[in-house]
């Protein structure tokens, strides 16, 4: 009789327990999912770059859709802004040019046309010889070797993108490959040079850093969190056009694509240090404090107890800005995705009758295209403690699905974009309690998940800031794809069933993990 008690009990919990999940999953939509990104994600957005208008305007709007939901603020300040305390970095075109002088002091040629690859610590201002060092590439199996005959020390190095063996094959012809110029650059950054200017080959696709839309993807500044020092070079080290190139070379009697097919036919190195000039680089660099925002929204847990725990979700909603011309980087997909889909969730848990037992926290974190940095703050400064988070939620772009152009690489990485119905997971394996839940939530809101471990392809997300605190995390994203960081990642790309059908599973996921009465348990506890 007691056994048969026991199972009705249960039963009726699980039952229970259904039909609170049908009263959440009603409400998740897709053409709610597109009328938020319709908006979220257009010019007027302005590309929603930390720290500007548009960044600012998209916190405004996140914030008055949970305060209509009914969601709770931050507990100790009333507000659902948590301030984020902020220093910008960035370059003063004004003060930011190349010149060329001749060998008697003589103007020949001047221009503003300099993209950082990476800020400089201060403003920066050097005069010196210019050595031309190919691709500034070395291969130790064929002998090639840019860099050989040339003394680099204190010099301003112009060299171009890509190596001798991808040119001769046609390959590589992208915005920036990371892996391959990175393996070039240590080797000169280690002969102590004042500058470095960059120049895409000739035989790339781009002849500057403006038509690649390199400037987009690396913005005009650097952001980082008050107090703690953001990465800079003590250094200049920056793109310029083809055509401040050829200037430079003029004095050789080639221009950059004439030495260019000097090293195909030859296969050697032309290697030269530019006689009768001298080049001056200048960098100036502003620094600015500001404050921006995380939007917090909280669902209170319906156990007096357990409420105190918590489950966070979330997702970045800035992106990158806007190119020179104007054009605006809407990211739809990045993050606009995952950060609408964070709205639909918290409305079907707040549809609920009876909350979970445990509260949900919602993050929509700022600056995490300028190196994680809500998270990073959020995680310092948690509204509920970490030691009582029991997992983080995170949404990257969630949008996407394969389409016909997503071909070729991004930055040198393989384009991993999944089909319809798909979705990548990346964890770190903390809990197999959670994967089982992660693969249960998946069946039931019909999504195919993949899963990647722990390690990303390329760059890393909000998640990292909460790993980093031991919580147990999730990165869900569709992969990246051909429009990634260029003004092409629009609503008219975003695959709406996708959208819906992940936000239904991570719905369900986090319901379970907040309302079982016995807190996950870890396989490998710190």
């Amino acid at each position: 009789m007691k056994k048969n008690y026991s199972l009705l009990i249960a039963s009726l919990v699980l039952s229970i327990t259904v039909c609170a999940q049908k009263e959440g999953l009603i409400t998740i939509k897709k053409n709610d999912l597109k009328a938020y990104m319709t908006f979220f994600a257009s010019d007027e957005m302005e590309g929603r770059e930390t720290g500007t208008h548009g960044n600012d305007a998209a916190a405004l709007y996140i914030k008055t859709n949970i305060m209509r939901m009914g969601l709770k603020p931050v507990p100790e300040t009333g507000d659902y802004f948590q301030k984020i305390p902020l220093i910008s970095t960035k370059v003063s075109r004004k003060d930011t040019y190349l010149k060329i002088s001749s060998s008697k002091d003589d103007p020949i040629f001047s221009t503003d046309s300099l993209v950082s690859l990476m800020i400089p610590s201060g403003t920066m201002d050097v005069t010196g010889n210019v050595v031309f060092a190919g691709y500034g590439y070395e291969n130790k199996n064929t002998g090639y070797n840019d860099l050989e005959n040339v003394d680099l020390k204190d010099k301003i190095v112009l060299m171009m993108t890509r190596n001798p063996e991808l040119v001769s094959t046609g390959d590589g012809k992208t915005v920036f490959d990371n892996n391959r110029e990175s393996q070039k650059l240590m080797p000169v950054f280690s002969k102590g040079p004042k500058a470095i200017l960059y120049v895409y080959d000739p035989e790339n696709k781009f002849s500057d850093a403006y038509t690649s839309g390199l400037t987009g993807m690396i913005g005009s500044g650097n952001v980082s969190l008050k107090g703690q020092k953001g990465f800079s070079l003590p250094m200049q080290f920056a793109f310029i056009t083809r055509h401040a190139a050829d200037m430079l070379l003029k004095t050789t009697g080639y221009n950059l694509k004439q030495m260019q097919e000097r090293i195909s036919v030859s296969g050697k190195p032309v290697s030269t240090e530019l006689q009768g000039i001298t080049a001056t680089v200048k960098t100036g660099v502003e620094t600015t404090d500001f404050f921006s925002s995380n939007v917090i929204g909280i669902v209170e847990g319906s156990d007096p107890v357990l409420k105190n725990e918590c489950v966070i979700y979330t997702a970045h909603f800035d992106h990158v800005g806007a190119n020179e011309k104007g054009e605006v980087f809407n990211g739809a997909d990045d993050d606009a995705s995952g950060s609408m889909a964070l709205l639909e969730v918290a409305q079907a848990f707040m549809n609920l009758k009876k909350k979970p037992l445990r509260s949900i926290v919602f993050a929509w974190v700022n600056g995490e295209e300028k190196g994680l940095l809500g998270s990073q703050y959020y995680a310092n400064n948690p509204v509920i403690q970490l030691e009582k988070t029991l997992v983080d939620i995170n949404l990257d772009m969630v949008g996407r699905s394969k389409m016909p152009s997503d071909t070729g690489k991004f930055m040198g990485y393989d384009l991993t974009v999944t089909q319809p119905g798909e979705l990548l997971a990346y964890t770190a394996h903390e809990s197999s309690e959670l994967l089982k839940m992660m693969t249960l939530s998946a069946q039931e809101a019909g999504v195919r998940v993949i899963d990647k471990g722990k390690h990303l392809e390329f760059g890393s997300s909000d998640h990292a800031s909460f790993t980093a605190k031991s919580v147990p995390a999730f990165l869900f994203i569709s992969g990246i794809h051909s429009d990634l960081h260029s003004i092409r990642d629009d609503v008219e790309k975003i695959d709406f069933d996708k959208m819906e059908k992940v936000s239904k599973m991570i719905f369900l996921l986090g319901y379970r993990v907040a309302n079982q009465r016995e807190r996950i348990k870890l396989d490998n506890p710190k």
